[in-house]
């Protein structure tokens, strides 16, 4: 603060309103830097990991068309989110089931009853359905140009074929669903059981352990259907590989589209997951855009907080092996340290963010300098 002689204007003395200062030293800047390149290195091998084990689909939405030897071991290991939302617990567990797409299976095994209640079919329509349009979407892809006459007699077999395969597999997802009605029809009635339960909400542990143990028993029971009609579905798509000459075959198969809107929600949410964490890796490695990326990483780290929080009362309980918590676990730790490395420079720090900011500086000094000279004109 300075005080200005009241006759000539010149200032007479300085009065410092606060004569604290925060610095921070040699080691703290690479202490900080260390940081940002280790919060980095674990978001980037994620993302890469999570790309490299990609789940493989066809432009139908569907899974990809495996050729004997096509795919290597590590593809059996496919990243997915949903484990990890049907596995959240806590206040908040409802909001991520309810990011699943039909995670109890009420859609894709929808019971019909009669009038007196009494389960009469599986409604395999919807699957049905799919099905129908991956044969539609397969023949339509190998579909000759209208000026090669010599493939049009080859590609009528093909529809022929694919029409008469689709038949055989649906023949085949009905006897499975009618041998299965009975299990199905009477798994709904206990999961309608389960979440009717007046007791749901008891604080008792025991109670609590049954609760989820019940919760896990049935997803396990519905996942055992699914993943046999995943299975017919699967050979499904080869038996319409297989359909193809080798001239067709050439062509490959369906490349599908970048259309994110027409992903199902799984994969949206896969998508988001993977290419997140690689942008925000890449960027405190490289130390661009630190502060935003930090953010970002923070975000998400909340949100793994939020599904497993590390409060008492919880059930399950974080595994022993992992360690014992009380409300700050290991992924709380993770979110600190970077609003910490958001709140500060580290990444002007033997990073990109130096050029930027000294580019930025230019350009606003460069705009101060016309805006000087238009005045003075």
């Amino acid at each position: 603060m300075r005080v200005w002689r009241e006759t000539t204007g010149d200032p007479l003395r300085s009065f410092p309103l606060n004569k604290q200062r925060f610095q921070i030293g040699a080691l703290a800047v690479v202490a900080l830097v260390a940081l940002r390149l280790g919060l980095g290195c674990h978001f980037l091998y994620e993302g890469v990991w999570k790309i490299t084990h990609h789940k493989q689909l066809s432009a139908w939405g569907g899974p990809a068309i495996r050729e004997p030897g096509g795919w290597s071991v590590e593809h059996l290991e496919e990243f997915t989110a949903e484990p990890f939302l049907t596995q959240a617990k806590g206040p908040l567990s409802g909001f991520f089931y309810a990011m699943v797409p039909d995670i109890n299976a009420r859609e894709r095994l929808s019971v019909i009853k009669d009038q007196k209640g009494k389960p009469t079919a599986v409604d395999g329509k919807p699957i049905a359905d799919r099905w129908d349009r991956i044969c539609c979407e397969f023949v339509d892809y190998y579909r000759p140009s209208p000026s090669n006459g010599d493939a049009t007699e080859a590609y009528k077999r093909l529809k022929r074929a694919a029409e008469r395969t689709y038949k055989e597999f649906r023949a085949q997802l009905d006897e499975y669903l009618k041998d299965n009605l009975d299990a199905i029809a009477a798994h709904f009635d206990s999961l309608d059981r389960f979440e009717n339960d007046p007791e749901w909400n008891q604080k008792a542990p025991f109670q609590k352990q049954r609760r989820w143990d019940r919760m896990m028993d049935l997803r396990r029971e519905a996942d055992k259907w699914i993943k046999d009609i995943e299975g017919q579905e699967q050979a499904y798509v080869n038996s319409l590989w297989n359909l193809l000459d080798e001239q067709q075959k050439k062509q490959g198969q369906p490349t599908g589209t970048w259309n994110i809107l027409r992903w199902e929600r799984m994969e949206q949410i896969n998508f988001a997951v993977t290419f997140g964490l690689t942008a925000i890796g890449l960027c405190l490695v490289l130390g661009f855009f630190t502060p935003l990326a930090a953010l970002g990483g923070a975000a998400f780290m909340c949100f793994v907080v939020m599904t497993q929080p590390g409060f008492p009362g919880i059930y399950p309980p974080d595994s022993p092996i992992v360690g014992h918590a009380l409300l700050v676990n290991k992924d709380f730790v993770e979110m600190l340290a970077l609003l910490v490395v958001s709140a500060t420079g580290a990444g002007r720090w033997a990073g990109l963010d130096f050029f930027f900011c000294r580019w930025i500086a230019a350009l606003r000094n460069r705009r101060k300098r016309l805006a000087a000279a238009g005045t003075a004109a």
